[in-house]
């Protein structure tokens, strides 16, 4: 939990309590006395305002009988409640809400178990930097000294993964409620935690506050003088730059701006781009200057290093250490220099490296290059051939398989890939045209995630095609989602990889020995695919298999020409992951 920053434009706050700290001791703070004129409404009433006026349109979670009133004053002020089949699922829902709209995504979940079965959902958005609201059901305060079914600190338990977690109380929840939501607004994008208590949800606050609900726009920050003449200096000097792109120029409030940046400043340099999974399309991977993505397969990135270890600047664009295995710590010559461009500052990373921080593509077009680099687009592109290369398999094999996806696929689709091999494999091969195109969950790596994603994304954007990539493995664990998807009446395409394993971990113990050297044996990586066109259709969608990449292009343009929750099961031969990753 980190606590924002002065800032004399945000919510007032009672100089002797923090209302993040909630500790016991302390008296809670109290909304200063000139604001308190007016007449009364419910916190619940004012905090869904609050959401709605920060562009907040849906809520995503499991309802119990603590958080009834919120979920009612939600929908009154236009907010549709989404229920979600498990409250992990809603905390994806809300991370892809914010990552492709930019506004704060709402997830709502009961006391006890909902709150931790949220958490790993909540826990996700906080590192891949999405502002998310989680709100969790508390028990009557009045009950506290003696009640303790479905009892837990659930703000002790959110407070590592939020940037504020807080229990509401009486005296000044609103204030508190606006000093959360003014974090969302000034901070690295990041969730915060609001435990509602049910005897405070209905207690009255001082409404007439209509200034507060505006959000707050961030004061301007920028390098000084003396660092950007040394970074316009570090870029004269060099001549074989590469650029290295991280999720941080992808965030919703900066990416647009940030990739046509990208672009100017790569052509300009005439420098290789190479992007994290999340940083995909950053700069468009037709482009002759991509240089394909890193971060997870070590087949790849060993090419991606050896083109790196020939730069003699490195140019790091909003790249953020949550992003990378430990292989990348730092993955470069520690001698080489590495200049930091970054919307907020983010913590370090390994080597020589230098920070600026400010918008990305003022800092862009400040450290113009003044001449293209000894680079040569031969040179890239045959790099780009040889990292393709590695992603070339049999008719059905899982490369084959994504290119075809992705053939059958109309203009301007987006899509979630689940967590799995396929999703390396998905990332070196996918092509996107444009930041946030493909989400996935990257810094957590948590499966079953990118059905429910898909699903926020069709609901906030239905006039795009939408498609979720999913393995065996990872649908299982997210069947549910499933009905969600038909009962919302979404036309939503769902490919599911069969394989029948968990074939990264299976990979893994492939590679594993023994102290003494010996095999590391398979175990609990195996399982049984079972009939997911039969489950779709039970559950009220329609589903079709494929077989081989021209079947599988065949199916996924029919699925999409169909409407509806279609599924498709492409059998594929994981041995090609082998060479691959």
């Amino acid at each position: 939990m980190s606590t924002p920053p002065h800032d004399p434009d945000a919510a007032p706050e009672a100089p002797a309590a923090d209302p993040g700290a909630d500790a016991p001791a302390e008296a809670p703070p109290r909304l200063p006395p000139e604001l308190t004129d007016g007449p009364t409404l419910p916190l619940v009433e004012l905090l869904a305002a609050a959401l709605v006026a920060r562009g907040v349109r849906f809520a995503f979670g499991m309802p119990g009988g603590d958080v009834l009133s919120l979920i009612d004053a939600l929908e009154r002020h236009g907010v549709r409640f989404i229920l979600s089949r498990h409250e992990a699922s809603a905390g994806a829902m809300a991370d892809a809400a914010f990552q492709r709209t930019g506004a704060p995504g709402l997830c709502v979940a009961t006391l006890g178990p909902g709150a931790l079965q949220l958490l790993t959902g909540v826990a996700g958005a906080g590192l891949e930097r999405s502002a998310v609201v989680a709100i969790t059901g508390a028990p009557a305060m009045e009950s506290r000294p003696h009640y303790t079914h479905q009892v837990l600190d659930q703000v002790a338990l959110y407070q590592p993964v939020t940037q504020r977690s807080v229990a509401l109380t009486e005296e000044s929840g609103f204030l508190q409620v606006l000093t959360a939501l003014a974090g969302l607004d000034r901070e690295r994008p990041g969730p915060v935690h609001l435990d509602l208590p049910s005897d405070v949800a209905d207690r009255p606050q001082p409404a007439g506050l209509g200034s507060w609900l505006r959000r707050r726009s961030p004061r301007p920050v920028g390098p000084d003088e003396d660092a950007l003449t040394a970074a316009t200096s570090m870029i004269a000097a060099a001549r074989r730059p590469v650029v290295l792109v991280g999720l941080g120029a992808v965030a919703p409030a900066v990416r647009e701006a940030a990739a046509v940046g990208i672009e100017a400043w790569a052509e300009a340099a005439g420098a290789p781009v190479l992007t994290t999974f999340k940083a995909k399309g950053a700069l468009p991977e037709d482009h002759p200057l991509s240089a394909g993505a890193f971060g997870l397969s070590p087949v790849a990135d060993a090419l991606q290093q050896r083109l790196i270890a020939q730069a003699d600047l490195i140019v790091a664009v909003g790249l953020d250490p949550v992003e990378l295995r430990s292989a990348w710590s730092p993955g470069w010559p520690a001698r080489t220099p590495v200049l930091s461009l970054d919307p907020w500052g983010q913590p370090d990373l390994q080597g020589a490296v230098s920070h600026l921080t400010g918008p990305i593509d003022g800092l862009l077009d400040a450290l113009h290059p003044p001449r293209p680099s000894a680079w040569t687009r031969v040179e890239i592109a045959a790099h780009r051939a040889a990292l393709d290369a590695r992603f070339t398999d049999g008719d059905e094999g899982p490369a084959s398989a994504v290119r075809a996806v992705q053939a059958g696929c109309p203009a301007g689709v987006l899509a979630a890939v689940d967590v799995g091999a396929h999703r390396i494999t998905l990332s070196h091969t996918w092509v996107c045209g444009a930041p946030g195109e493909l989400l996935q969950s990257n810094g957590l790596c948590a499966m079953a995630t990118a059905l429910p994603m898909a699903i926020a994304m069709k609901l906030h954007e239905p006039g795009r095609p939408v498609l979720a990539v999913v393995g065996d493995g990872g649908l299982l664990m997210g069947l549910g989602e499933l009905s969600l998807a038909a009962e919302l009446g979404l036309d939503l395409v769902v490919v599911v990889f069969v394989d029948r394993s968990l074939s990264l971990i299976a990979l893994k113990q492939e590679r594993l020995t023994d102290p003494l050297g010996r095999p590391v044996r398979s175990a609990g990586v195996a399982l049984r695919a079972p009939d997911f066109v039969g489950l779709t259709e039970a559950l009220g969608g329609a589903g079709r298999r494929a077989r081989g990449a021209a079947a599988v292009e065949a199916a996924v343009r029919a699925a999409f020409a169909a409407g509806g929750l279609q599924l498709i099961a492409v059998e594929i031969d994981p041995a090609s992951y082998r060479t691959q990753m």
